[in-house]
């Protein structure tokens, strides 16, 4: 008769355990907030009159273009891209093939662009992370985008004006 209690025991004790790991698995709250859309600042654009002058670099374009596309989108969606704009950063970075661009200070801007990409991308792999962090990584991305076409209007505005003034002919007669 104890032999019998005690398998009753067992069996009782067994169902109730596995009843309570159901309810668990029930109460794991969801994370709305990295479903939720958020619109994110729009970041300065190039000059219209500079555009035809880095027509070629095309994998700029790409990235304008994939850029445009995360300004409105979810922290879950910006990270499912991260890879993606990862590899078009790369690329961009590796096909720069425009002699006045090709200065520290440019080089130095793509740099940093291209690693809040590495660290948006690296952010996939991280189960804890939040959506405050992610809408920021990607502000940042937006920011430091803006930073680059601020300094292809730069570098464009200062070729325009030296070519303007003729700093050679000033000297000459001197």
């Amino acid at each position: 008769m104890s032999r019998f209690l005690f398998v009753i025991a067992s069996l009782i004790l067994f169902v109730s355990s596995c009843q309570k790991k159901e309810t668990k698995k029930k109460e794991l709250p969801i994370k709305t907030e990295m479903n939720i859309s958020v619109k994110h600042a729009d970041y300065s654009k190039v000059n219209e009159s500079y555009l035809k002058k880095i027509k070629p670099w095309k994998e700029y374009f790409i990235v304008d273009d994939f850029l445009q596309e995360l300004k409105n989108t979810t922290p879950t969606e910006a990270l499912n891209n991260a890879l993606e704009l990862k590899v078009l950063t790369k690329q961009l970075k590796d096909s720069l093939n425009i002699e006045v661009l090709k200065t520290p200070a440019f080089k130095a801007r793509i740099n940093v662009f291209e690693n809040e990409t590495l660290r948006l991308a690296d952010m996939t792999f991280i189960p804890s992370i939040t959506a405050d962090e992610v809408n920021s990584e990607v502000e940042k991305i937006m920011m430091i985008f803006g930073s680059v076409n601020d300094k292809i209007n730069t570098v464009y505005a200062k070729e325009k004006f030296d070519s303007e003034i003729n700093l050679d002919s000033l000297f000459k007669n001197q």
